[in-house]
């Protein structure tokens, strides 16, 4: 199936649909949009969000939240991940929440994170459409 260029409506070249498979431009309307002899190197492409998110995605999620010292603000990032992560059970998701715990130190026991994991599970079952 060929895509027709935005500027020009010539056929864009396969080969440059196969390296940037949403480009709009055909080369030779890329190349006077950038005002360059060439174009160099193309935009990287955008993840796609999975169909069905795992534990894996969970753990890579957290890397990038950091510690977390008050229950409000664990209690808030917990209910964020349920509404993230729908298909990872409360029963999934307590040791990943304690190794994180531990990962980051933050100072929670381990029976603390489980009730705020059901507590927040249950939150976002009241509050389906809402968002923290």
């Amino acid at each position: 199936m060929q895509r027709l260029c935005a500027e020009c409506g010539e056929a864009i070249d396969e080969k440059r649909l196969f390296a940037m498979p949403h480009a709009q431009l055909c080369i030779a309307c890329a190349n006077d949009a950038s005002g360059v002899a060439s174009v160099i190197s193309p935009p990287k492409a955008m993840a796609s969000k999975p169909s069905v998110t795992t534990a894996h995605h969970l753990k890579r999620y957290l890397t990038n939240v950091g510690q977390k010292t008050e229950e409000k603000a664990l209690f808030r990032t917990l209910v964020r991940v349920n509404y993230l992560f729908p298909h990872i059970t409360a029963k999934e998701m307590v040791p990943i929440f304690i190794q994180w715990a531990k990962t980051t130190s933050s100072p929670f026991e381990h029976e603390q994170i489980r009730d705020l994991v059901n507590d927040a599970r249950q939150w976002v079952e009241d509050h389906p459409n809402k968002r923290l």
